[in-house]
């Protein structure tokens, strides 16, 4: 614990003195990541692929907003997915403008969530980001969660429709058109994933604000284990032969929860054996406070003073 401390107010002190070259740098890194992982599934456009390219599109996301970023990086989905089949990218097009239109009114701040949950997903591990959500952010990232959530599964998609062009058995317009509307939006796998972040996401952020001593510890297992228990029941009940499989969902939320509650640590520290109780009132009310003070851990100004003794022979 005290390990991890000391990691945090080392960090908060290099940020403090150096963030406005930290934030860009990372900035810049996050978003080359999601190119190169949005590369990976549907990199068929020799422009927008190139790893030259894709570097200056991360370097001025790391200079621009995160909702600008958002749009960059759906940009580029849309040039690659017109090299594979200009129907369904219609079809991506007016799937992103319905989803924009809810996320720039409600969550345009959290864009970095939406931009994450490919690499998550492609690292095997969406199933922290619905913690670190309820943990650390507002409900309304939820909604920035569930696109990108849906972001994935097109990009999957898209690298599947790319092999089956490439074998030559490619479909008619409106056939395209129908298989992506139903490979999507009634993909069950999706739509289990989505309702199970969502669910764990408001357990952890409802629980975490209860005035109770490890709030937020008690939140993250909750919510990782209500997480999972919705993701194998849907799974072995609806008999969803998916991306994830349930040895895959068991062991990576039980990965998710031992990170978010080491990430915890990062986000608060609270000592709750410090705890006071405070009571006071008005006209008009009664107030009852509980203070629980933060763990602060200061830098120790350590000196070392040599003594040189001189050392006299015997005679």
């Amino acid at each position: 614990m005290m390990a991890l401390l000391n990691i945090k107010e080392n960090f908060r002190r290099i940020y403090s003195k150096h963030s406005r070259f930290i934030k860009p740098g990372i900035k810049f890194a996050f978003v080359l990541i999601s190119l190169l992982v949005m590369n990976h599934f549907i990199g068929f456009n020799d422009v927008v692929s190139n790893p030259v390219v894709l570097i200056l599109f991360a370097a001025l996301c790391a200079v621009l907003s995160t909702g600008v970023s958002v749009v960059i990086y759906t940009v580029i989905i849309l040039m690659n997915m017109y090299n594979i089949s200009p129907e369904i990218t219609l079809v991506i097009f007016l799937t992103f403008v319905l989803m924009y239109f809810l996320f720039f009114r409600f969550s345009a701040e959290y864009g970095f969530v939406m931009l994450a949950m490919p690499i998550l997903f492609f690292i095997k591990m969406p199933f922290i980001m619905p913690l670190i959500v309820g943990v650390a952010l507002e409900p309304a990232a939820i909604i920035a969660m569930a696109f990108g959530t849906i972001t994935f599964y097109m990009l999957q998609y898209g690298g599947d429709e790319a092999v089956l062009v490439a074998n030559g058995m490619g479909e008619s317009g409106i056939e395209k058109i129908s298989s992506f509307i139903s490979k999507l939006f009634l993909n069950k796998e999706m739509l289990v994933m989505i309702v199970a972040f969502a669910v764990a996401a408001l357990v952890v952020y409802e629980v975490r604000r209860l005035s109770i001593d490890n709030a937020h510890t008690i939140a993250i297992i909750a919510g990782g284990t209500i997480e999972a228990i919705v993701m194998l029941g849907c799974v072995y009940i609806m008999e969803i032969e998916g991306t994830f499989k349930l040895w895959m969902i068991v062991t990576f939320t039980v990965v998710s929860i031992i990170l978010t509650l080491i990430i915890k640590v990062f986000i608060i520290s609270v000592d709750y054996s410090g705890t006071e109780y405070a009571q006071f009132e008005d006209d008009d009310y009664y107030y009852y406070v509980k203070a629980v003070p933060k763990i602060k851990v200061t830098k120790q100004d350590v000196k070392v003073k040599r003594i040189n003794v001189k050392r006299q022979d015997k005679v």
